[in-house]
């Protein structure tokens, strides 16, 4: 650390006398869990919608001539339902969010 002379025109300059005497307070940082994260809901939900997609492929190719048996056939158009609940759900969080 320099030595300050009688003439110095640095003395006035902010921060140039560092003194640590008495310890400081320093600030944590907030974590927040990863699966209440916005990004990870998006993930969730667009993964859950993109699978019930390919189960319903999967369900109406099996008998391509009746493509009624996708509606009759619980389960992928409500997966991708519930994808698609979550995906929007994410959405609205991350429009509302405050910085």
């Amino acid at each position: 650390m320099p030595v300050p002379v009688r003439n110095d025109v640095y003395r006035e300059r902010v921060g140039y006398e560092v003194r640590y005497e008495t310890p400081r307070a320093v600030k944590s940082i907030e974590r927040i869990p990863f699966w209440k994260l916005i990004k990870t809901e998006e993930r969730i939900g667009s993964l859950t919608f993109w699978g019930g997609v390919c189960w319903g492929v999967q369900v109406a190719t099996k008998d391509i001539a009746n493509w009624f048996r996708l509606l009759l056939t619980p389960g992928p158009l409500e997966v991708c339902g519930v994808g698609l609940l979550i995906l929007l759900h994410a959405k609205w969080r991350r429009s509302v969010k405050i910085h």
